[in-house]
């Protein structure tokens, strides 16, 4: 019925616009063609004084890209940002010359300034070729305009603009004038503007001693610089592309084809990669953010735009950190210790604040090697996913779990210290780190329903559960540390998932903003365009899949089950057990966290927060190589104390907010009731409204003291032998530093408060 009206409609239309007469049909034609003149001299007056002169079309200066802390400071400058010598088009080699013009303009020096059978021939040859980037529609002048005064918006009317000024180049400046402009402001990757830096980067010589190999190398960058390039990009496609240009000026008559393929079998020495860093204050993290800035937008787009990044850095909390990691290594060298990591996040808008890839950047082994993505399994500190899960599935800290031998099908597992408690709460269990109740609970609630819940979390890594078992609880599957923290975060929040955002505002080098990020708020603000460059670099959010960058928040847990996992690990009273009470997992305010020791001693995890900042700290060896005995309680829990003690002085003391279904009760240890007159040891547990215990006592009650949130009181183990979680062995020289509890002051923090 509806496709029926639609086509009555259509014919309809026709019928009557055959009725208009012809003067009708010239009155829009001469209307579209006065628009086209109109437009065409608006983008003649408006950018006529940028045609002036060529140090105006090169655009030589403020190039490149600049990172600055969340303060202003900057800590990373780009090659780019450096200006360049220009180079007269006499000292160009001329097999560079030719090469160009062969792969990117091969009428350049007929056409005026455009050309429609290259457009065409483009359109045609990209819909059939195998090598859809054989050929390109824009000719030299075309990009030379492109690259030097328009944005890189891809659209009808830019392309307008483009062949506009173009033409109007090519009437001021001679042909060699205009190749000489363009192979001066070309980006030719690597941080490389200009053929002359170029040559000087990929190959250490001057632009006059190019063979014919290493120009046709040059010229078949200039389409796709960070893909090709030859440090970073893929070999193999340089090399075809490479031959591709060698080909072009055969067929044009540049050079014969005896040469083109003697030429094409050249092997070609590049030089060394340059240097990435001014600056190292945070290399892991202005490494990271330049590629991811270079996926999203395009690594032209980003050096061509001069981008001027405010990041979400704090150099002065990445001080911190740095320190703290290098000098926790040193101490445990002895015991086979050569490498750690750390990241913190504002868990409530998702910021990094500071992010330690490795100990040392300069260590030539793997001093380079961001651990902080590493896939690495991270032991015990897992178990808080699973607990969490329990909670949400009704589960209560009160339910009981059995630590005694259980055999799972062939698998047994035991707990740190090898012994057996018999009945404990999901609070003992899960504040001592005990094995057996933890695996029993996994059981329990299902593996696929546990990592279900990992990665609404935000952990993206475990994709088999199939493959983990019951050993995931214990750290069976590999983890990032950047996600794993992240997923404590949502611990933090009570229960919402914050996407990672490293970038808070983007502007161009004249001051235009691109990007925005609003932490209160949690929304982006985004206005660049891409550009025809971006149709091989970039995406919309090349990390969207990982959580990294999106506006908003998202509900993953519901806020009693996450303040029911808080609860637990902040229990310092309840970890004494095994941890000992005032242990580096105590901070001088409310806060939860937890460790991790994988089989081996390969990897020392310890995680943790406050409701202001979270932080994962890991130390162990890249090459997976086991340390000596060093548990994450003594290992990484050091810096990670340290650190966040720092981080926190002066700001103002914050508790995690309860919930209004969260209930606080007197419990007698005996039976985990409501505690009635006679109770010894009664302490204060947290329940869910609705699953707190329901007996009454046969007492009248006449005053029942207000409840607080003061450590709880757990019962004493059965075994008269107090275990431990030190190895059997300690480590020298370890002693854990008691740092003295800090009491806020009314003074300004440091850092402003987030």
């Amino acid at each position: 019925m509806i496709l029926h009206m639609a086509f009555g409609f259509i014919k309809k239309f026709l019928a009557k616009v055959r009725l208009k007469s012809p003067r009708f049909w010239l009155g829009i034609v001469g209307l579209l063609f006065a628009f086209v003149i109109i437009f065409g001299v608006f983008t003649y007056l408006f950018y006529i004084q940028d045609l002036a002169t060529p140090e105006s079309l090169m655009n030589r200066n403020n190039i490149g890209l600049i990172l600055s802390d969340r303060h202003g400071e900057v800590f990373f400058k780009s090659e780019g940002v450096k200006e360049f010598e220009v180079v007269q088009i006499e000292k160009v080699t001329q097999n560079l010359k030719d090469a160009t013009v062969a792969i990117e303009d091969k009428d350049f020096y007929k056409h005026p300034g455009f050309s429609i059978r290259s457009i065409l021939r483009a359109f045609y040859t990209n819909l059939i070729s195998r090598s859809p980037t054989r050929y390109g529609a824009s000719t030299i002048t075309q990009q030379l305009v492109k690259n030097a005064l328009l944005s890189p918006e891809k659209s009808i009317k830019r392309k307008f603009q483009e062949v506009i000024l173009a033409i109007e180049i090519d009437r001021r400046y001679s042909k060699d004038k205009i190749l000489e402009m363009y192979l001066n402001s070309i980006y030719y990757g690597s941080g490389a503007y200009g053929v002359s830096s170029a040559s000087e980067i990929y190959f250490d010589k001057e632009i006059s001693d190019l063979t014919l190999a290493e120009a046709s190398y040059l010229a078949a960058l200039t389409q796709r610089p960070s893909q090709l390039s030859p440090f970073t990009g893929d070999l193999d496609a340089l090399e075809e592309r490479k031959n591709i240009v060698l080909e072009l000026m055969s067929e044009q008559g540049y050079i014969t084809k005896d040469e083109a393929e003697e030429t094409s079998s050249d092997k070609v020495k590049f030089a060394m990669a340059p240097a990435e860093l001014e600056s190292s204050q945070a290399p892991h993290f202005a490494v990271w953010v330049r590629e991811y800035l270079y996926q999203k937008y395009g690594e032209a787009n980003v050096n061509r735009s001069g981008f001027r990044v405010k990041t979400s850095l704090d150099l002065t909390y990445q001080a911190i950190a740095q320190k703290a990691v290098a000098a926790q290594v040193a101490r445990l060298a002895k015991q086979k210790v050569t490498n750690g990591g750390l990241i913190s996040f504002d868990p409530y808008s998702g910021e990094i604040l500071s992010m330690v890839g490795s100990m040392d950047w300069a260590n030539e082994d793997f001093g380079k090697f961001n651990v902080v993505f590493a896939r690495r399994q991270p032991g015990s500190s897992f178990k808080p996913i699973v607990y969490t899960k329990a909670f949400s599935d009704g589960m209560k800290t009160t339910d009981i779990l059995h630590d005694k031998p259980t055999d799972y099908s062939g698998y047994k597992p035991k707990n740190y210290d090898g012994k057996f408690r018999g009945d404990v709460t999901l609070r003992r269990a899960l504040a001592n780190s005990l094995n057996v109740p933890a695996v029993e609970l996994l059981n329990k609630v299902g593996v696929k329903d546990a990592v279900d819940l990992a990665k609404e979390m935000g952990i993206t890594t475990l994709t088999d559960p199939d493959r983990y078992g019951l050993s995931l609880v214990l750290g069976g599957g590999e983890v990032e540390l950047f996600e794993l923290t992240r997923a404590y975060g949502v611990l933090a929040t009570g229960g919402e998932l914050v996407p990672s955002h490293p970038i808070l505002t983007i502007e161009d080098k004249l001051g235009k903003k691109i990007y925005e990020y609003n932490p209160f708020t949690k929304k982006e603000e985004d206005n660049f365009s891409p550009g025809v460059i971006s149709l091989f670099e970039g995406t919309a959010e090349p990390f969207k899949d990982k959580f990294i960058g999106g506006g908003g928040s998202k509900r993953v847990v519901d806020e009693a089950s996450a303040y029911l996992t808080t609860h637990i690990l902040a229990d310092d009273k309840a970890r004494g057990e095994i941890f000992g009470t005032g242990s580096a997992l105590l901070l001088s305010r409310q806060s939860g966290a937890k460790t991790g020791t994988t089989d081996d001693y390969r990897d020392s995890w310890t995680i943790g927060y406050t409701p202001d900042v979270v932080t994962g700290v890991w130390i162990g060896n890249n090459d997976n190589s086991p340390m000596g005995r060093v548990a994450g309680s003594i290992g990484a829990a050091p810096i990670w104390r340290e650190y966040m003690e720092a981080v926190h002085r002066g700001k103002t003391v914050r508790e995690f907010a309860r919930p209004a279904n969260i209930v606080l009760l007197e419990i007698c240890p005996t039976n985990f009731e409501r505690a009635c007159t006679g109770c010894e040891n009664k302490y204060i547990e947290v329940f869910k409204k609705g699953s707190e215990p329901s007996n009454i006592c046969p007492e009248e009650i006449t005053s029942v003291p207000e409840p607080t949130e003061e450590p709880t009181e757990t019962p004493e183990p059965e075994t008269t032998e107090e275990p431990t979680e030190e190895p059997e062995t300690s480590p020298t020289p370890l002693a854990i530093p008691t740092l003295p509890l800090v009491t806020p002051t009314p003074t300004q923090s440091l850092i402003p408060t987030i």
